[in-house]
């Protein structure tokens, strides 16, 4: 069913067709007569909605003297491109492109189009407006968490970030059915990452297995309670869950692994070591495996070893490491590791 969700700064719309309507409901955020849009995209995307989206803005109803100019930028957006050089070449080229500090910076695309061009937005004359329109599942599960907008720096992932509240996020359903199977996959698991910190009826979505047929329910409540959790450090730092080794494996994979799924096998491989150490029950952890397993997404590693894993790991923290366990369904803590300490827990969760 068709969503919108409000946030305590933007408004999120969930529903299909909305990339058909991009123009318009850009157009609406000002009553400004002149209107320049930055569209930032990939190749991917562009070819799969770039014409179609500046035709309709072109042709959408305007008022009498209404001017629109409509700049596309295209990024290489791949996991290992985000970096401070990508921000960098796309800040240039908004410059080249005369854009001014009334223009409206548009992000039409997976995770990395979206932290790429919000912090480019964050940055670009000291800030423009920013439209998020999200185009793969994880990203529109992380739709309310669009006021800030990381990169990654060469000890890990995500490192480096800044705030970018965007004045509107649009997340079009349709453009699932483009999605590869493991970019689909991906997203679930951020969604189910989700459920477990949530805990209640959406956990029990996932406990049941997810279908088509339900996912736009899935992303709104992602969202709701992400909304919802805004200002909770507690709350927040419980979807840090399986990061420490998701994280590590997506940085020793060289990110071909999606974020995602090393993120699913990171949960399994902390829940598994939290029921050895006592940090959960034998029942939090089977939930959990049978969560991800009737969801298709993967419990464990087998490419790399404990102390591989946990030196990845080491590299962006130092002498103690926050690791974000499932103390129950609904319930996370952080349990601090010692650095030396890491690879012993690493390796419990690894052995089935």
């Amino acid at each position: 069913m068709p969503a919108n969700v409000k946030t305590s700064t933007y408004s999120i719309k969930i529903r299909k067709g909305l990339v058909e309507r991009l123009g318009l409901e850009v157009l609406r955020l000002s009553d400004e007569s002149e209107h320049e849009i930055a569209l930032i995209t990939d190749e991917k995307v562009s070819g799969l909605y770039l014409q179609q989206v500046i035709m309709n803005a072109q042709q959408c109803p305007k008022p009498e003297g209404t001017r629109l100019r409509i700049c596309e930028v295209l990024i290489n957006s791949h996991e290992e491109t985000k970096n401070f050089g990508l921000i960098a070449k796309l800040i240039e080229d908004m410059a080249s492109l005369g854009l001014s500090k009334n223009c409206v910076v548009v992000a039409l695309g997976g995770g990395v189009v979206c932290d790429a061009a919000g912090f480019a937005a964050g940055c670009y004359m000291g800030g423009v407006r920013l439209v998020l329109v999200p185009t793969t599942l994880a990203a529109m599960v992380k739709a309310s968490a669009g006021n800030s907008a990381r990169v990654n720096l060469s000890a890990g992932e995500n490192l480096a970030g800044m705030s970018c509240t965007p004045s509107l996020v649009l997340c079009d359903t349709e453009c699932l059915k483009t999605l590869p199977d493991d970019e689909y996959r991906s997203g679930l698991a951020e969604a189910l990452k989700t459920a477990i910190v949530s805990g209640g009826e959406m956990f029990r979505m996932f406990a049941r297995g997810v279908g088509q047929e339900n996912i736009e329910r899935v992303i709104e409540e992602c969202i709701k309670f992400r909304a919802e959790i805004a200002g909770n450090s507690e709350r927040i730092r419980g979807l840090k869950l399986g990061c420490v080794v998701g994280s590590a494996i997506g940085t020793l994979s060289g990110y071909g692994i999606q974020h995602g799924l090393a993120t699913a096998q990171g949960i399994g491989i902390t829940a598994r070591s939290a029921a050895k150490l006592g940090w959960c029950s034998s029942d939090t952890m089977n939930e959990i495996l049978g969560a991800l397993a009737r969801n298709n997404l993967p419990d464990n590693c087998v490419k790399y070893r404990a102390a591989e894993i946990a030196q990845a790991a080491k590299k962006s923290w130092g002498k103690v490491i926050d690791v974000v366990v499932p103390a129950e369904i609904g319930r996370c803590e952080v349990k601090q590791v010692k650095a030396e300490d890491l690879e012993h827990v690493i390796s419990l969760g690894l052995n089935a």
